[in-house]
């Protein structure tokens, strides 16, 4: 023991034993094992020259050695080679009295009673030890019992006081909540690492069934686009070489014909579509969402220069982004609102910001045709259309929309009424 601390008079002592241990037990709480070994360290340097840190098992029916200090190693080895090969039951001895009970011990040890009472082996450990007294305490914790310290004295040390029980009580009570916090830390962290490997072996799994259903959809567009291009091919070429054998009513079969394989070709590029979205990898960067909005309205009109369009694109609608990604949403959300609101005549389409519960939420709003509520549901969803085939779509849009959303950390979602035109709202 420090030689100064020795010199305080007891109750300064105490307070400063127990203000270093506490902040020892602290410093390694969560270390379970790192801990035991300090408790055992930092009892034997306050009290005695050694100390034995024992646990209740898991079981509830043993005593086990969890830790244990001696400032000389070979009697620590003895020591531990001793204790560690008992198998103590919790309600025998001494140990078992102190767990019962839950009260402190001292035990003076007299060689010629413990010749009589224990077996030749401890009694040899003892005298090569030199043990001359023993305190033991138990480790209490939440209501309960934990285990046992055993401080010993070895030698010709001043004897045990009833100052050194009460120090050690309470050094014991400290111990047992830090023994019992490191416990639940580490089964906790234990907790943790079996998730974490179900998550990553989950995710492995994913990974797995993603690149086969990577593989089995370019083999099935590879599949499907052979003989769709034969039968728009041949359809074509039958209502150019035979026309004259062919009536008005065959050459408008064979216009279904080369429209619904035109068709269902563009419902495969938008399946493809999709499939990358989920798969590429995601890059953020600093992006204009309005400049793809007017990238996209200048595409639109280009295209159908007779329609008049009003747009409203607010400035500095700059996100962290994906640049792909996010201008693929975009320009879906922008061809959308140009679709819907190709029925009524001149049209307005708005892009902008506004905040909500502290947040920016961007949206793109028309004056269509809007949507019935009741279905809004449904607008997300593969091949799912509200509408019918005058618009013309393959009903994979915005579930794009929604993917990419969604691979942003973000989400998405569409307010509308008959008639009345829609709004589409994102999060980023």
């Amino acid at each position: 023991m420090d030689a100064a601390l020795s010199a305080m008079p007891a109750v300064d002592r105490r307070l400063q034993v127990l203000s270093e241990t506490s902040r020892a037990f602290a410093e390694v709480v969560t270390d379970y094992q790192r801990l035991l070994d300090t408790v055992a360290r930092s009892l034997a340097e306050a009290v005695g020259d050694s100390c034995t840190v024992r646990l209740i098992a898991p079981a509830g029916d043993v005593v086990e050695l969890a830790a244990i200090h001696h400032p000389d190693p070979a009697i620590e080895a003895l020591l531990r080679d001793h204790v560690g090969s008992l198998r103590q039951r919790v309600d025998d001895g001494l140990t078992g009295r102190v767990i019962a009970t839950g009260q402190p011990m001292m035990v003076p040890i007299v060689l010629d009673e413990l010749r009589r009472t224990t077996s030749a082996e401890a009694v040899g450990v003892v005298e090569r030890a030199a043990i001359t007294a023993v305190i033991l305490v138990p480790l209490r914790a939440r209501g309960g019992v934990l285990g046992v310290l055993s401080v010993a004295r070895h030698g010709r040390g001043a004897p045990y006081t009833a100052d050194d029980v009460a120090l050690l009580s309470d050094l014991g009570d400290r111990a047992g909540l830090a023994i019992d916090n490191a416990r639940l830390y580490a089964e906790l962290e234990d907790r943790v690492a079996a998730r974490t490997r179900e998550l990553e072996e989950s995710n492995r799994r994913l990974q797995l069934t993603n690149r086969e259903l990577e593989s089995f959809s370019y083999a099935v567009a590879h599949d499907l686009r052979a003989p769709l291009r034969a039968i728009d091919g041949f359809s074509h070429a039958l209502a150019e070489d035979c026309a004259d054998a062919v009536d008005a009513v065959g050459r408008g079969y064979l216009d279904r014909i080369r429209a619904n394989a035109q068709k269902m070709g563009k419902l495969i590029d938008a399946l493809l579509a999709l499939a990358r979205v989920s798969r590429a990898e995601l890059r953020r960067e600093p992006v204009d969402l309005g400049a793809f909005a007017r990238a996209a309205l200048d595409h639109l009109r280009d295209g159908d220069p007779t329609r008049v369009v009003t747009a409203e694109i607010a400035d500095g609608l700059v996100v962290e982004g994906d640049p792909a990604l996010l201008a693929t949403a975009i320009e879906n959300l922008i061809a959308n609102a140009w679709k819907f609101t190709a029925t009524g005549g001149a049209a307005r389409i708005e892009v902008g910001r506004e905040r909500r519960d502290g947040r920016a939420v961007y949206f793109v709003r028309d004056d269509g045709v809007g949507f019935d509520m009741a279905y809004v549901e449904k607008l997300f969803g593969v091949f799912q259309r509200l509408h019918g085939a005058e618009f013309d779509g393959t009903g994979i849009g915005l579930a794009t929309v929604q993917r990419i959303v969604q691979r942003h950390g973000g989400t998405i979602w569409a307010e509308g009424a008959p008639g009345r035109g829609a709004t589409f709202y994102l999060t980023l």
